[in-house]
């Protein structure tokens, strides 16, 4: 068995990951006892006192070697939790195992400084940008799978950044081969569906076309296939921040294809990007750029219903002049 540290800082905002790590610690320290009942506790900053999680942690385990006790939301905590935690930490019991967990966009400060000198930092980030593409090839790799290069750009493409939907993508690619070694893009277009993909590329389109009748029927029709407004709003954001960059290299001397492909377009789209950039002047990016965020605080904010926030953005993205 590997070796358990008797404390575990888990940072970082991949929760998939996170909850990973709490199910090999279960594994490794309770299931071979069938203890879990037991022995593993949950606590977070906010909704219990300090002094029962100490306790908690100093009490001896039950038909077991070690107690496992989770503590979320620590960069959240009060001075007195904080000098409680940090007390734990310089003298841990010998039968317990706390995992520490924090949601922070960056957690800093003294309390952390503290912290990490006595417990296990692990650090649980998800990839952005053009680390998601490794990052697909990967998870793919550790379920003994491997995926041809435009079928990646492809899945990319789909699902963008989001990460949950593109761990479910993987698990059902995995499942959808069965004894096949190697997932193509046909693979991809079959499982997440033409349809999946047409709504994506052609919102876009509609988008870049300043359609909106065409667009806010596309909206509706993803509305079916459960793609919610937050994904949607994401996705106009991606684009228009992709379309700015690629003005900007082109402001820069870059060729259309050139500049496609620095912002990772798929081959089999640069084409219709290259019409999508000439769609939009720079002034018309920022206008809707500012337009989105307007969107998104109004949804917020609850000054506006998501739906209605979203198609009033549409409309002013597709507004010529």
């Amino acid at each position: 068995m590997p070796r358990i540290f008797p404390i575990y800082l888990f940072t970082g905002n991949d929760d998939y990951l996170k909850r990973e790590a709490v199910k090999k610690l279960k594994k490794a320290l309770l299931e071979k006892d069938k203890s879990e009942a037991f022995n593993f506790n949950v606590y977070d900053i906010g909704k219990c006192d300090i002094r029962e999680v100490i306790d908690t942690l100093k009490s001896a385990p039950f038909i077991s070697k070690k107690r496992l006790v989770l503590l979320g939301c620590v960069d959240a905590a009060t001075k007195e939790e904080k000098l409680a935690i940090v007390k734990y930490a310089k003298n841990p019991s010998g039968n317990s195992c706390l995992m520490l967990e924090s949601s922070a966009r960056e957690f800093k400060g003294e309390f952390y400084k503290e912290i990490v000198r006595y417990a296990r930092e692990i650090s649980f980030t998800l990839p952005k940008g053009n680390r998601i593409t490794g990052w697909i090839q990967r998870e793919i790799r550790t379920r003994g799978k491997a995926i041809r290069y435009d079928a990646v750009l492809l899945l990319k493409e789909l699902k963008q950044d989001d990460i949950d939907g593109l761990r479910n993508e993987i698990d059902k690619l995995i499942t959808y081969i069965g004894k096949r070694q190697v997932i193509s893009r046909e693979d991809v277009k079959s499982l997440v569906g033409s349809s999946a993909s047409r709504n994506v590329f052609e919102f876009v389109d509609a988008l870049s076309r300043k359609d909106a009748k065409e667009a806010l029927a596309i909206t509706r029709e993803m509305f079916k296939t459960k793609k919610a407004i937050p994904e949607i709003l994401g996705m106009i954001g991606w684009q228009l921040r992709r379309i700015k960059r690629a003005q900007e290299l082109l402001k820069k001397g870059a060729s259309g294809e050139s500049a496609g492909i620095k912002c990772n377009v798929p081959p089999f789209y640069i084409e219709r990007f290259i019409r999508e950039i000439k769609s939009f002047t720079a002034g018309e990016i920022d206008r809707n750029i500012d337009h989105l965020v307007d969107a998104d605080y109004s949804i917020k904010r609850g000054y506006l219903k998501p739906q209605d926030a979203l198609e009033l953005l549409i409309v002013k993205i597709c507004t010529k002049g």
